[in-house]
């Protein structure tokens, strides 16, 4: 399930230890955002089906008005959305900005970011494991 995430979850969420946090920011009159968010969902149905616990995603409405404040604080704005911040162990490690019209796309784009990950750290995040 995709988690909404507002001003007082923001980080509770992504800056946990663990998982791979992947974060869309979107608007809701984006017009590459409305492609890309059925895509988004289908991403995050095929990991969870596939049983991949170490990947959790979020949305974030980058564009409400009462998030402004808390976006500048934060440092969260974003050059254009849909842009997709990938957070491991409480950072941010990449940053996309694009929309996606494939859902095999995507999935190749978190596929490789986890790659990186687990070269990097020498561990496994055993994609499809039962």
């Amino acid at each position: 399930m995709i988690v909404e995430l507002t001003p007082e979850t923001y980080f509770d969420n992504v800056r946990t230890h663990g998982p791979l946090h992947v974060v869309m920011h979107y608007g809701e009159t984006c017009g590459p955002c409305k492609l890309t968010i059925p895509h988004f969902s289908l991403v995050e149905q095929h990991f969870n089906v596939h049983g991949v616990k170490n990947v959790k995603f979020y949305w974030f409405h980058q564009w409400e008005e009462l998030y402004k404040p808390f976006i500048q604080e934060h440092n969260l704005k974003v050059d254009g959305v849909p842009t997709f911040k990938y957070y491991y162990m409480g950072e941010v490690i990449n940053e996309q900005t694009r929309s996606y019209n494939d859902s095999n796309e995507l999935k190749k784009s978190i596929t490789d970011i986890i790659g990186a990950i687990e070269k990097t750290m020498e561990m496994e995040f055993n994609l499809y494991a039962s």
